[in-house]
């Protein structure tokens, strides 16, 4: 299994600015938020890099749903997290998907979110999940992503298992 490499797309932020609350700014870096779904409170602290960013607080403006501290990187498709180092655990326990495909090529062309959906636009991997993975009926989560990865491993596609908690 791999170790998760996180592509920046900043999707799974894009949600969560209805949960992360800033409770209360201690500094002109320094905030005191909690996350609404566990009750847990975090001190957090913009990093010194990022500083620029989190203060353009127009991207934020327009996307009220997103975190409050998810940036787009200026004259980039990345979004960075301003709070990365100080993140709370839910963040540092997030992963966005628990396996990612790839075609003969190497290029991505879908992901398993959740436990067991595949997210693709890509119609050839779409027949093979369906004809393939989807059959596939074990309880067991892990023995299921091996299963899963060999059937998509024989039809031709790189796969990365990510480690789970």
């Amino acid at each position: 299994m791999a170790a998760f490499a996180c592509t920046r797309c900043g999707k799974c932020c894009m949600g969560f600015g209805r949960y992360v609350r800033i409770e209360r700014q201690v500094s002109g870096r320094d905030f005191l938020c909690r996350f609404t779904l566990t009750g847990e409170r975090s001190a957090l602290r913009v990093e010194d890099r990022y500083r620029s960013l989190f203060a353009d607080t127009s991207q934020h403006a327009r996307h009220p749903a997103w975190c409050p501290f998810l940036r787009k990187v200026r004259d980039e498709e990345t979004y960075v997290c301003t709070v990365y180092s100080t993140r709370p655990s839910f963040c540092r326990s997030f992963i966005c998907c628990t396996m990612r495909i790839f075609d003969t090529a190497g290029t991505p062309v879908g992901s398993v979110k959740g436990r067991r959906s595949l997210s693709t636009g890509d119609a050839e991997l779409g027949r093979c999940w369906a004809e393939r993975v989807a059959p596939l009926t074990t309880d067991d989560d892990a023995l299921w992503r091996s299963q899963a990865a060999a059937a998509l491993e024989e039809a031709g596609y790189r796969v990365e298992i990510y480690e789970q908690d």
